[in-house]
């Protein structure tokens, strides 16, 4: 069975009733996907939007507001989100998706600004929604850290990685990506690389996976190959201590890696660890790779239930910095949302 792919976003015309699901972010591509429509008119019908209680940033409310307001949508509504305390969002979400769904054709999910976390439960809370999911993600013209700042860091980065359990605050469990099947089996823990090898460091200390497999972020810019090669190097130690599960090329890099834009590969990563240990070690995966790895992460839950997904919420960052500008903007357009959830979870295999 074929995914849609993910190809730059369309301009929308005034022609199906629209709820958008976005964040207020500080970042400029936060703003990506409603300043690229905001020649369009009227072209959505709804807004919710998250508003984060403690931002990492000064963040763009009134700026986002304004653009909603050029497409369609005067007042928003205001979802709060503590990110420190995020476990009532899972209800929330559901309420406020609830009152609104009945009344629109199709739901717009900016991902851009969104935490991981936020992603796999606003998709979850859509499962049962009959319409057309549009998936809109903003791609940065630079992102953070730059070359010469992780140069900079490596030092830090070798010292922090000593204590296991800098770098988070806590591991975050919704029942919308739990599962209990395989309780007391062998664990396999399965983690994306980052850029704060104390996600994986904290999360590995609580659950005690007897195997550890990594997949590598690869990004689609070729000017950007050296953030592969880095997020693996930041998570050296634990490839080493774990070699036997994360076998290298003839380069030295991870075979197993995805690209950190199309979400369908992660899909065929999980696929692959699934069909190897599924059907006799428990799999958890920690949602730490990136915003479309994440949403990858969602689709591979929904063909495999039985895979329990935890997320070590980031505490701080040994890599400062910030995003700058929009390069493209990209979308994935997924027509009849719950007929296409309930049809992968009956496929044999994903084509690429």
């Amino acid at each position: 069975m074929k995914f849609p792919p993910i190809s730059i976003a369309h301009k929308l015309l005034s022609d199906s009733k629209r709820l958008f699901i976005g964040a207020y972010g500080f970042e400029d591509r936060s703003l990506g996907w409603v300043k690229y429509q905001k020649e369009q008119g009227k072209i959505i019908n709804r807004a919710l939007m998250v508003r984060y209680l403690h931002p990492k940033g000064r963040n763009r409310i009134s700026e986002l507001r304004n653009a909603i307001a050029s497409i369609g949508v005067i007042n928003p509504i205001d979802i709060p989100y503590d990110v420190y305390f995020p476990q009532n969002i899972e209800d929330i979400f559901y309420q406020n998706i609830n009152k609104e769904i009945n009344k629109i054709d199709q739901v717009i999910i900016d991902i851009s600004a969104m935490t991981k976390l936020l992603i796999l439960v606003c998709l979850c809370k859509l499962k049962e929604f009959s319409g057309t999911v549009r998936i809109v993600y903003s791609e940065a013209e630079e992102y953070a850290p730059s070359y010469k700042d992780y140069n900079k860091s490596k030092d830090d980065m070798e010292l922090i990685a000593k204590f296991p359990s800098r770098g988070v605050e806590s591991i975050i469990r919704m029942k919308c990506l739990s599962s209990i099947r395989m309780q007391g089996q062998p664990v396999i823990m399965v983690s994306f690389t980052s850029f704060n090898e104390q996600l994986a460091r904290h999360i590995l200390g609580t659950i005690s996976p007897h195997r550890l497999l990594f997949i590598n972020g690869r990004p689609p810019r070729k000017d950007f190959f050296w953030r592969e090669q880095a997020t693996q190097e930041i998570h050296r130690r634990l490839i080493e201590e774990y070699s036997a599960d994360n076998p290298l090329n003839k380069q030295g890099l991870l075979k197993r890696v995805a690209s950190t834009l199309n979400y369908i590969e992660t899909v065929y990563k999980i696929e692959s660890i699934h069909k190897r240990f599924g059907s006799h070690e428990r799999i958890i995966c920690a949602a730490t790779g990136s915003k479309m790895q994440t949403v990858g992460l969602f689709f591979s839950k929904m063909i495999f239930p039985d895979i329990h997904i935890e997320y070590p919420t980031p505490d701080s960052y040994f890599v400062k910095g910030i995003s700058k500008g929009v390069r493209k903007v990209h979308e994935v357009v997924i027509p009849r949302f719950s007929e296409f959830l309930g049809k992968i979870k009956n496929i044999n295999s994903i084509q690429q």
